[in-house]
């Protein structure tokens, strides 16, 4: 597309009343996406609400922080996908070819993706593993031959302190065999 084709079609699309028509098919897009993404996140809560009773006798604060990252992170994950195919609703409207558009984002994203794959099987491991209650901060494991007690425990890695006092970092993707010799348990059980 040439500046002069550019100029036509701005001419062509800028005039008071096809304004108001792209404004309202705007307003409504925005209204279907939100409730689209309102629903995604009602079902992700549903489909989560099992995992989080699973922890009753840990540490309220693990709890709290286990809890959001399991329902917040699908959420978010959902939320973008279905923002990013709004905005290439909006990009259409406004008469920028998508098919170009969308292949082009497509292949950054491809290409940055790939880069990025140790990351999101960390981040994938490291969410399976908090979902099924696993390891929390203060437990006692082995985790592939490193002993020690669960020091920071994040989506991406673990980190052990054995007894010596040397810290172990584990990649969550490397993580296969797990033994919790001693779960920390809620320290003020009412009576």
């Amino acid at each position: 597309m040439n500046f002069s084709q550019l100029q036509d079609a701005l001419r062509a699309n800028l005039n008071l009343s096809n304004i108001v028509m792209k404004g309202a098919y705007l307003i409504c897009l925005a209204l279907a996406f939100e409730l689209l993404a309102w629903w995604f996140n009602r079902f992700i809560e549903k489909q989560v609400s099992p995992l989080i009773t699973g922890d009753a006798t840990r540490e309220a604060g693990w709890r709290m922080r286990r809890r959001t990252i399991l329902r917040q992170t699908p959420k978010a994950f959902s939320r973008s996908i279905i923002y990013a195919v709004a905005i290439l609703l909006v990009f259409n409207l406004f008469g920028v070819p998508i098919l170009p558009l969308s292949i082009a984002v497509g292949a950054i994203i491809a290409l940055f993706a790939a880069g990025l794959i140790p990351i999101f099987r960390d981040m994938t491991q490291g969410y399976a593993l908090l979902a099924e209650d696993t390891l929390a901060v203060g437990d006692q494991v082995e985790i592939d031959g490193h002993v020690g007690t669960v020091e920071r425990f994040t989506l991406r890695a673990t980190v052990l302190r054995d007894r010596e006092g040397r810290s172990h970092i584990l990649s969550n993707r490397d993580i296969c065999n797990v033994i919790v010799a001693k779960r920390r348990e809620e320290t003020s059980k009412k009576s």
